[in-house]
């Protein structure tokens, strides 16, 4: 089972790439903002002009209308939807499932064309397939240096207690 990005701890070069990605992506479109968001909604890096949004609810909102969403693929009997697109009268969301664990969104006016957004968006989304796959990994090889120090730790201290 692939541990939560809540539960992950994102070095510094890896947050920058992925900012990094985001900002591009918004450049290359000409999008509103960008966010990543990992499936409970946990914002984990944001992009663009997000002064005017709540982002932490935003992006729980966004969680849970893709869940939703996937839930109705498996009603009709789809594999899943990987991709939802809202279109609104001034604004658009298009949000692309990353590795099954992560989405990235992207939040666009009239003036971007939607199938500019799919197609960089792919493009983003295999690049941060790469980075948070880095990033679980190196999570993974710290939680086991943890659990051993911990383990380690918590028996010093248990034998210190029953010593006779």
């Amino acid at each position: 089972m692939d541990p939560q990005l809540t539960s992950l701890i994102v070095s510094t070069s890896e947050t920058a790439h992925i900012e990094e990605t985001l900002d591009r992506l918004i450049a290359d479109t000409g999008a509103n903002y960008s966010m990543l968001l990992d499936k409970s909604g946990q914002v984990i890096a944001w992009s663009g002009d997000t002064d005017r949004q709540d982002i932490t609810s935003l992006g729980a909102l966004l969680a849970g209308t893709f869940a939703s969403s996937r839930e109705v693929a498996r009603l009709l009997k789809e594999k899943e939807f990987k991709v939802l697109f809202q279109q609104g009268i001034r604004e658009n969301i298009f949000t692309e499932l990353i590795a099954e664990q992560w989405m990235l969104v992207v939040m666009f006016d009239k003036r971007t064309h939607i199938g500019l957004v799919k197609v960089l968006s792919k493009r983003a989304t295999d690049e941060l397939t790469g980075v948070l796959d880095r990033v679980k990994t190196e999570s993974r090889a710290k939680d086991q240096i943890i659990s051993t120090s911990f383990r380690t730790s918590v028996e010093d201290t248990i034998d210190l207690l029953f010593k006779d």
